[in-house]
């Protein structure tokens, strides 16, 4: 079985699992709780938070623990929600489903505009058109890092300096960045951050939300007081140190991996290249080496994907939260990308578990399906 979808998630580290599995029987105590048994889970989950935190370039106080990438944008996003005053919400046109989905939402409110800024054929933003949409009314820019189908990175630090010359509130979606490239958000600018553990073979139901000390922000869950009532809930201890043990082996083998995705990136290239019908819709210049987003004209990506899934091969057309429809990608199609090369195209992501035979095994599956389709094709007219 060869997986090859790590963007949608990673398989849990066998490292992170031990250690899950071994607190699972000894820390079980509400790290709210005054007895030695809570004091234990509030130092594991403190010990896991100031980790993260250091591995941002930000201070502990100023992340709190959430269930994942979802719920971490929704609550940013959903804060223009706590007023009836005019407000205006800038994101972008390739933003994930969980930010895009819930701008419709609010924007339906009476007293709240949203503006998409549209990208350019590599999937980037311009700094102008982000100055440009900028008015007396706007309250908060929503970018995300790199997009989570095609890779492509976008230029945060250019766009922290927009909004802080504007005096703009600036959030970043991390999912598929984090542990990728390297970022200290202190230095960048960013007042909220979405960060998330299971792209990085963390576990999953947990996420981080970064709020700048001194940056407005209202819980989007209410009730207790836990994590500085700014999420009500009993926190998980034992996904909060699974969460900080993936993110410390993921820094630890930064380089190795960095250097691995790259070449594995290439081999694909350069097997499928072959194929005059092949085109990349990933900027192989400027996006995470671990992510390809490529088609073949003259074939559904639905034909090749269930042909490699009877392969045993799992690969991708596009967002996992966009599972179940069809319908060609909303991010290709903001690229300029025609809707018939859209839905012919697959999105490849490797992680931490591939290996170069798995790569192996997929190109020379990939181009046997691809001649049979053509050539059936070619005999059917």
């Amino acid at each position: 079985m060869v997986y090859l979808d790590h963007n949608a998630t990673s398989p849990l580290l066998p490292e992170v699992a031990k250690i899950m599995n071994e607190l699972a029987h000894k820390s079980f105590a509400n790290p709210s709780s005054p007895h030695w048994a809570g004091r234990e889970a509030r130092n594991l989950l403190e010990e896991s938070r100031e980790y993260l935190a250091n591995s941002l370039g930000v201070k502990p106080r100023e992340i709190f623990f959430t269930s994942g990438g979802s719920e971490s944008n929704n609550s940013v996003l959903r804060q223009l929600l706590t007023t009836h005053e005019e407000k205006h919400l800038i994101c972008s046109t390739v933003e994930h489903p969980s930010i895009l989905e819930t701008c419709k939402i609010i924007a339906n409110q009476p007293n709240i505009e949203c503006t998409l800024i549209g990208v350019d054929s590599s999937g980037r933003i311009s700094s102008e058109e982000l100055r440009s949409a900028i008015c007396p009314k706007t309250v908060l820019i929503s970018i995300i890092s790199a997009n989570n189908e095609t890779g492509n990175i976008q230029p945060l630090e250019e766009f922290c300096k927009i909004s802080k010359e504007n005096n703009i509130p600036f959030h970043t979606d991390l999912v598929q960045s984090f542990c990728k490239i390297n970022l200290d958000l202190s230095n960048i600018g960013v007042n909220y951050a979405t960060v998330t553990a299971h792209k990085i073979g963390g576990p999953k139901g947990i996420g981080l939300l970064y709020v700048k000390d001194e940056t407005p922000f209202n819980s989007l869950i209410t009730g207790g007081k836990q994590e500085r009532v700014r999420r009500a809930g009993t926190e998980n201890v034992i996904l909060a140190v699974g969460f900080s043990k993936a993110v410390e082996w993921f820094i630890n083998n930064q380089s190795k991996l960095k250097e691995k995705f790259f070449k594995f990136r290439k081999i694909i290239i350069d097997k499928i290249s072959k194929h005059d019908e092949i085109f990349i819709n990933t900027d192989i210049e400027n996006s995470l080496t671990h992510t390809l987003n490529f088609g073949v004209r003259g074939i559904s990506a639905e034909s090749l994907l269930i042909s490699l899934d009877l392969d045993g091969i799992a690969v991708s057309t596009g967002s996992a939260c966009s599972s179940g429809s069809l319908e060609a990608s909303p991010v290709l199609l903001a690229m300029g990308v025609s809707r018939t090369d859209a839905k012919s195209s697959l999105r490849i992501s490797c992680g931490w578990s591939t290996t170069r035979k798995e790569i192996d095994y997929f190109c020379e599956r990939l181009n046997h399906h691809i001649l049979r389709i053509k050539e059936k094709t070619f005999h059917s007219r």
